[in-house]
């Protein structure tokens, strides 16, 4: 068989073990661990492509949730498939599994290449810091705009709670990418790629998760601690998008497009309309953007792959945040749709962005740079060194 006829099969083969391994599990109630399942699955049939296996264990998510939820409605048994396979609120294990699937696919930790010039340590204190106070200024604002309601929780309105729990997740992760790729830049943060999200996620876990815990407290007949462990599988999301983010310039491009758009649609409250509206308009937003991200990457990496990545890597962030919390779909459509609405969106990105990313790259007719377009016409000539030692002789 040929090599992209093995590659497709392989690919085929990941994406399908998400749902296949998480309805065993359902069967003998350890639905929490089909991310780590699915993500050495993954890993192992993908074996010499991390990256594809880190995304197909994401995407084993998605088909997961459609598929088990699927099944359970059609057999009468309710559809909370995707609460129990979020485990608790605040459990990373699709998270968690992505980074197996890489780590196996790879054969290890990947070899750092060269240093920044200078000292590491300005760059992890800025990652640190820069982390701490996102993160921080994130919950502050959003308790101050009304965003997160934890004093005014009561036990008939469930929807508060989850979609605070959710918030309490996004804002470490967004803060602890942006913290990275921020460092990166530094004279001593290149290819720093694992130490750089790792200073960020302790600047995260030092300031924002108490503060996080602080702010739950006032959420009667629900622990804080639990907003506290959101607040730190958010960083933990957050390190590993940031590890890739320093380590493919796509997936870069791709996180923070989509953390300007999640963050701008905060502020504003939501786009306009009704919930539903809301959701939708946020569908075509979503994918939009993805389409935008891939062409433009592709165009400018002249690599179809990585135009790929980079559109579906805004999606994946904002679906892994979700699928971290659960539907909790009896309560309100203030969790329910917005969860969806994730799922659906990282469903159309990966079904928009290759034609995007491919058309892009045939289209293109600069450099290898993709930084403007090759000059036509006579072709400069220069003496090699071996003709001016001939003449010289």
């Amino acid at each position: 068989m040929p090599k992209a006829g093995r590659a497709v099969l392989a690919v085929a083969g990941a994406l399908a073990a998400g749902p296949c391994v998480s309805l065993l599990l359902a069967a003998i109630d350890r639905l929490e661990l089909a991310g780590i399942l699915t993500g050495l699955v993954a890993g192992g049939l993908l074996r010499g492509a991390p990256a594809k296996a880190a995304v197909a264990t994401l995407y084993g998510s998605v088909a997961a949730v459609m598929v088990g939820e699927s099944v359970t409605d059609a057999s009468g048994g309710g559809g909370d498939f995707a609460d129990v396979m979020a485990g608790w609120p605040g459990w990373p294990g699709w998270v968690i599994g992505a980074v197996l699937a890489y780590l196996v696919a790879a054969g290890g930790l990947p070899r750092a290449g060269a240093r920044g010039a200078g000292s590491a340590v300005p760059a992890l204190v800025a990652a640190a810091l820069t982390a701490a106070v996102l993160a921080c200024g994130q919950l502050v604002a959003a308790e101050a705009l009304g965003r997160t309601l934890w004093e005014r929780y009561h036990e008939w309105d469930g929807p508060g709670w989850y979609r605070d729990l959710t918030r309490a997740v996004w804002y470490p992760a967004a803060a602890v990418v942006a913290a990275s790729v921020i460092a990166g830049r530094m004279p001593g943060g290149r290819d720093r790629f694992l130490a750089l999200p790792s200073a960020a996620w302790l600047g995260c876990a030092v300031t924002a998760g108490p503060l996080q815990y602080l702010q739950a407290l006032g959420a009667v007949d629900d622990p804080p601690v639990v907003a506290l462990t959101a607040s730190l599988a958010g960083a933990g999301i957050g390190a590993a998008a940031g590890a890739a983010a320093l380590r493919h310039a796509g997936t870069r491009r791709g996180l923070l497009c989509f953390i300007l758009l999640f963050t701008a649609v905060e502020v504003m409250g939501g786009l306009p309309g009704s919930l539903a509206d809301g959701s939708l308009s946020m569908l075509i937003v979503s994918t939009v953007l993805a389409v935008v991200v891939a062409a433009w990457t592709a165009r400018r990496d002249a690599s179809t792959g990585s135009g790929v990545t980079a559109g579906v890597a805004g999606p994946l962030l904002i679906w892994s945040v979700y699928v971290t919390v659960g539907s909790r779909d009896y309560d309100h459509s203030t969790q329910y749709l917005p969860y969806w609405t994730a799922c659906v969106a990282a469903l159309l990105a990966s079904i928009a962005a290759p034609p995007a990313a491919g058309a892009a790259r045939l289209g293109r007719t600069g450099g290898v740079s993709g930084r403007g377009p090759v000059r036509r016409g006579r072709r400069s000539w220069r003496p090699s060194s071996a003709r001016c030692r001939r003449r010289v002789r």
